[in-house]
């Protein structure tokens, strides 16, 4: 039978938990590629956690995008959401962030025009390594740079014993109905033949020194959570009153001493930590130094400081020069070159430089 070199995974998959990824290590697999984005509308809530899982068992992580476009802004579009799901993922540059071509095939001219865009966007938003993903009849209608061995082929025989099918590509998906002991379900199985999804040969061993806590020295104001933060009773952390998961907002009321370090108080008396690990500001500060930001959702940009009215609505992705950072009320305005302003909130544009 075909080596089981790769598995793809995705929401239908559920969560792939650390055991396993080590289960089917055991029978051969190197890498994975997890679903990431489709079109401009769906994000797999999955990928993350199961990325972070596959490198705890030792694989290698790639991700791929479903995609939806048939024009050139479209293919952009969807190469900016891709790109952003991938780095919200923790996918890195040795990742291969694959275009999985299945929906429309325009042919020839329109594809290539189309798939061409996707990757030169998705390099310019800092991933390097790309390739397309197609089924086995598709393979004359796109270009898949055949000559260095690019393309990942879906073909799946209904005996694939002794077969070696797309061997002048990176790879071929022979099955979607791979069973593996301890996971729950089929899955999608490929034999490559380059080690392009594999990344660099070279590991890194250094041990990294811890970093040492900083604590806030100030009220921020308006924060939002890092990590899974516990409110607490009292100031000493020994009284727990609940759990409240990361990217949650906090009204901080005001800031306290506790020994050397320090903690938020909230309005309603509860406590926090303010260690900025685990929180941050939400706002950027107006001398902070930021230089450059960049969408994470989608971003309008107004005329005026108050965000009254609107000018346009720029994708999700795009990158903003800073100006200035402008204190308006108790949240920040960045204003750009052009004289027009964006939200200073972190969540909706996210630091760059």
């Amino acid at each position: 039978m075909p080596r089981l070199d790769m598995v793809d995974t995705s929401n239908n998959n559920g969560i792939m938990t650390v055991a396993n990824w080590r289960s089917m290590k055991k029978y051969g697999v190197r890498a994975m590629v997890a679903k990431l984005s489709e079109g401009t509308f769906f994000t797999d809530q999955t990928a993350r956690v199961s990325i972070r899982n596959a490198v705890k068992a030792g694989l290698h992580v790639n991700g791929y995008h479903f995609a939806r476009f048939t024009t050139v802004a479209g293919a952009r579009a969807e190469a900016q959401m891709a790109a952003h799901c991938a780095f919200n993922a923790g996918l890195g540059k040795d990742a291969v962030i694959v275009l999985d071509f299945e929906a429309t095939n325009l042919g020839w001219t329109r594809n290539a025009a189309n798939i061409k865009a996707w990757i030169a966007e998705v390099k310019r938003m800092g991933y390097p390594k790309t390739d397309v993903y197609t089924m086995g009849s598709w393979t004359n209608s796109m270009p898949l740079n055949n000559s260095g061995r690019g393309g990942w082929i879906a073909n799946y025989p209904s005996n694939p014993a002794g077969l070696k099918f797309y061997a002048n590509y990176r790879g071929w998906q022979w099955t979607s109905t791979k069973h593996f002991p301890g996971c729950y379900g089929g899955f999608d199985v490929s034999q490559m033949y380059s080690s392009y999804y594999y990344g660099s040969t070279a590991v890194k061993t250094t041990k990294l020194k811890p970093k040492k806590a900083v604590y806030y020295h100030y009220n921020p104001g308006t924060i939002y959570a890092r990590t899974t933060i516990k409110r607490y009773k009292d100031k000493a952390f020994k009284h727990v009153v609940d759990s409240w998961p990361s990217g949650t907002v906090f009204e901080v009321a005001k800031l306290v001493k506790y020994g050397k370090i320090t903690r938020f108080q909230l309005a309603n008396g509860y406590y926090i930590t303010s260690n900025q690990t685990n929180v941050n500001r939400l706002y950027y500060s107006v001398t902070g130094g930021v230089k450059q930001v960049k969408s994470v959702h989608g971003t309008h940009r107004y005329k005026d400081v108050a965000l009254h009215h609107v000018k346009d609505w720029m994708p999700a992705g795009t990158v903003f020069d800073v100006t200035a950072v402008v204190k308006h009320g108790s949240t920040t305005r960045i204003k750009l070159g052009n004289g027009l302003y964006i939200s200073g909130n972190k969540k909706i544009n996210s630091f760059v430089k």
